[in-house]
């Protein structure tokens, strides 16, 4: 700012002599140029060290941010690692209420009646490991002694605390699109429909693979059912095929074929007694459920090998605008000497999924003495038990989202075959249960 000044100082100092030669009046019109340039000089000079001050502070303002931004670095790092993994798990699970009545009709002729309410819970996470490997595990409510068949545990025990059990534990790995593989208790790896051969609450320990390509599906399991030290290991190996198309968009087609065979199960201990001494193979809950026995050695055993085929198909269809699923499923044991063959069909008309949204379904069953291995038919169905058939009518209506109620009502007959009787002395069975279903 001084070098202006100086120049103004000095015309000022030099415009006497000026003045000697030059007009007065020219010499202020001068005068009064110069120091108008001067002034805008000076102006235009304050106003570039205003912008370089006001340049300064914010550059010092933007490197004292930059400093606590690197300070807090390591807390954002953590809080994103946070939120990648909770962007990696995914929480769900289901609460049942259900109040049932059971009318069964003994061996004797007399009738027994029970009525009871029950819950279910179940929990699981599911985690993504990788792009190609996932996680799930699931707790569930442990079922009345354990029961494989079962997770609803009986109210009116005195309050006493319910038990949780491991569900599922497995690890899913996809290689490939349309290609996974499962190992660990995982659920069903095979196409079902509506039959009752299989209680869907089974979850299998060992390991499965499925694939699908386009229409084509294909699945292989390998489950293990009791573990022995000093025998063969009961087991569950089998496969299915099978398609699955639409035509014309209004139109659906699924059809499968299946092979299960339950391995070293045949003359294994079913009934455990003091005299003679004999120890029931800890795969058969309560029995041989209603499958041929026969005893050997003085102890009860089961007579039969059991090599299933099942055949199913369902069509989809939609009557006006309500979907309409019609079904048929075929078993046979290959491995059985007789009554070896059972069949289920039936119909649901309507979806319960939406708000709002309702269904109702007849399915009939016939289930021979030794037509599936006992201890995976449906444990409603029958009390649990081959050589039973009869219908089943469900409704269900949801009347708000994740809130289904249900109803079934199971019009039953089942032979009670005692310790390996051949009678068929016809019993009735019938079984109403009401739930209310809460997903969360």
């Amino acid at each position: 700012m001084r070098t202006p000044i100086a120049l103004a100082v000095g015309a000022l100092l030099a415009a006497p002599a000026i003045a000697q030669q030059t007009p007065a009046a020219a010499t202020i019109d001068d005068l009064r140029r110069d120091l108008e340039a001067l002034t805008q000089r000076l102006e235009r000079v304050e106003s570039e060290n205003a912008y370089l001050r006001d340049h300064a502070r914010a550059t010092r303002k933007e490197m004292a941010g930059a400093d606590v931004a690197l300070a807090k670095l390591p807390a954002i790092e953590k809080d994103a690692k946070a939120v990648d993994w909770a962007s990696k798990v995914r929480l769900k699970g289901d609460f049942r209420y259900r109040h049932e009545r059971i009318e069964n009709e003994l061996a004797s002729g007399a009738t027994s009646d029970r009525l009871r309410h029950r819950v279910r819970v179940r929990l699981g996470v599911e985690a993504k490991v990788t792009d190609t490997v996932k996680a799930v595990v699931q707790v569930a409510t442990a079922g009345d002694d354990r029961d494989p068949r079962s997770t609803n545990q009986t109210l009116g025990e005195g309050a006493t605390r319910k038990a949780l059990g491991l569900d599922l534990a497995y690890a899913d790995w996809t290689p490939v699109q349309g290609f996974n593989v499962q190992l660990g208790k995982i659920p069903y790896a095979w196409q079902r429909v509506g039959s009752y051969f299989w209680d869907g609450d089974i979850t299998w320990e060992g390991g499965a693979a499925r694939l699908a390509r386009g229409p084509f599906f294909a699945s292989a399991i390998g489950a293990w059912l009791s573990e022995s030290d000093s025998g063969a290991d009961a087991n569950l190996f089998g496969g299915q095929i099978g398609f699955k198309s639409k035509v014309g968009g209004r139109l659906g087609l699924t059809a499968a074929i299946g092979y299960f065979d339950a391995g070293a199960v045949q003359d294994e201990v079913t009934l455990t007694s003091a005299t003679p001494a004999c120890t029931a193979n800890s795969l058969f809950f309560g029995g041989a459920q209603g499958n041929r026995t026969e005893v050997v050695g003085g102890c009860r055993r089961l007579r039969d090998d059991y090599d299933m085929v099942e055949a199913l198909a369902q069509v989809d269809v939609e009557v006006g605008r309500l979907p309409l699923a019609v079904f048929a499923d075929y078993i046979r044991n290959h491995g059985a000497l007789d009554n070896d063959t059972g069949y289920s069909f039936g119909l649901t008309l309507g979806k319960a999924s939406n708000a709002r949204s309702w269904e109702i379904s007849w399915i009939y069953q016939d289930l021979e003495q030794n037509a599936q291995f006992g201890q995976f038919v449906d444990s409603d169905f029958g009390g649990g038990i081959t050589w039973s058939k009869g219908s089943v009518i469900k409704a269900a209506w949801v009347p708000a989202k994740n809130w289904t109620i249900n109803g079934t009502y199971f019009l039953n007959e089942r032979v009670l075959a005692g310790a390996g009787s051949v009678t068929e002395t016809w019993r009735d069975y019938d079984r109403v249960q009401f739930d209310l279903n809460y997903r969360f």
